[in-house]
């Protein structure tokens, strides 16, 4: 390791010591390695674990937050101790939490013995076509850094190594960030690559800066990271950066995508699986199983033979108690298994998890654009329910928009113009006004589709 670059480790690290004690308000360390001990406890142990945070975060839903007050209708902690237990947890006396749940119900949904000024405001993306606005408690975000930290480690991360993001920075084209994000990426030792606009000239700087950098790890959007891939497999670049391992993350992982990956860096792929509402739910282990987050929180499978036949996920959240998430219904299909996994870790295994791929545009001039770009533009239109953005050829996409009352002309050019600004001016774009998107098989939508790519 040259002088420089132990250096930036060493700073690195100290930072990150002083930024999660901050933030934690105690050594983070020892909270590190308590948790960590949790993860490698054993099953029945987890179990219980899962049990007690259950019935403490469902008796205190009932008694605090509005919306659970007349949904539950006096849940007792006898009724929890005969419904929650070790052996058995029935949670189907609690209706599924919708996103329409959510946006109907989102101040009922807080907890009355937390104060406004608490609350972190916090959104999705869009992927949906409509943001879904939620609050989340400084609490919750200490814990989910925590798991990720934990996990993390599975593909090598550790505290202070360089490490190369693929990932989408509307930071780069607002000015007013551009300043915060370096010096929170400069003591972070982490290196940038923009996702929503891959270009080879950018593909080829980053390159050429990792070579010197060597970065132990690689985080990335899984339809970025097989760009990237491809690049550098078409023009013969060899990574040498001794990379020990890729996190997966923020859309469908692909077998093609990881293949191509796995070949170009010589390393394994982890596919880390969450949500912006709930943290991080599952990841990948060196087996190749993907453990759910039982410390967190609880998946159940929306099937009668949650083993055998795939269902809707639905998550319940145990530390966000300033607005409680329970039995929420994600967007995203899978399959449970019981199976011990051959790594040792007895965590929970999610056998099989379907969900939607983010496509990737492509322009005349060779520009590849992340599509999550479109719903990241979209999803601020108050006319439009949802959307789905095709790209038939280079030169002509399509729209299809579920509209409401709130449409009008200045909705209308500002979808053609982000359209054309981003794909060309020459681009045709034809609008068709639909009264609904049908879902796909994997059951969660698809709003943006390049043919092309």
């Amino acid at each position: 390791m040259s002088k420089s670059r132990s250096s930036k480790y060493k700073l690195s690290k100290a930072a990150w010591n002083v930024y999660n004690s901050f933030r934690i308000g105690r050594s983070y360390q020892s909270l590190l390695l308590h948790e960590s001990n949790f993860f490698n406890s054993q099953r029945p142990e987890i179990r219980h674990h899962q049990v007690d945070s259950l019935r403490s975060l469902i008796f205190y839903a009932e008694q605090s937050t509005p919306y659970y007050t007349d949904l539950i209708n006096g849940i007792s902690l006898d009724n929890l101790y005969e419904t929650i237990h070790d052996e058995n947890i029935d949670l189907s006396f609690i209706p599924i939490l919708e996103k329409h749940h959510i946006r109907s119900h989102l101040d009922t949904l807080c907890s009355t013995r937390y104060k406004p000024r608490d609350r972190i405001k916090n959104s999705t993306s869009g992927s949906t076509g409509t943001p879904l606005n939620f609050y989340q408690s400084r609490h919750y975000w200490n814990c989910r850094n925590l798991s990720v930290y934990y996990f993390d480690r599975w593909a090598g991360w550790d505290f202070g190594d360089p490490q190369l993001i693929i990932w989408g920075s509307l930071a780069e084209i607002d000015s007013g960030k551009i300043l915060k994000e370096k010096i929170n990426r400069f003591w972070r030792n982490q290196y940038w690559l923009n996702g929503y606009e891959l270009t080879e000239l950018q593909m080829k700087i980053t390159f050429e800066k990792m070579q010197k950098v060597k970065p132990t790890t690689i985080l990335s959007y899984p339809s970025s990271l097989y760009q990237f891939s491809k690049y550098l497999s078409e023009k013969n670049l060899i990574p040498d950066w001794n990379i020990q391992g890729i996190i997966s993350s923020a859309e469908m992982l692909h077998p093609h995508y990881r293949t191509l990956a796995e070949s170009v860096f010589n390393t394994k792929v982890y596919n880390r699986y969450g949500g912006r509402e709930v943290g991080l739910i599952a990841m990948e282990c060196p087996e190749g199983r993907m453990h759910i987050n039982c410390r967190d929180l609880y998946l159940e499978i929306d099937s009668t033979d949650p083993y055998n036949q795939p269902g809707d996920i639905l998550i319940t959240q145990f530390n966000n108690y300033i607005m409680p998430f329970i039995r929420y219904r994600i967007g995203d299909i899978g399959r449970i298994s019981d199976e011990m996994c051959p790594c040792g870790n007895e965590l929970p295994i999610l056998a099989e998890l379907l969900g939607r791929s983010t496509a990737t545009f492509k322009t005349k001039d060779g520009k590849l654009i992340h599509g999550g770009y479109f719903t990241q533009q979209f999803y601020k239109l108050k006319g439009v329910t949802q959307f789905q953005l095709i790209q038939e050829t280079l030169d002509q996409c399509s729209i299809n928009l579920v509209i409401n009352d709130e449409w009008n002309e200045d909705e209308k050019t500002f979808v053609e113009s982000v359209v054309k600004d981003c794909l060309g001016l020459g681009v045709s774009l034809s609008m068709n006004y639909v009264d609904d998107i049908p879902l796909p098989r994997s059951g969660k939508r698809e709003f943006t589709i390049s043919k092309v790519t």
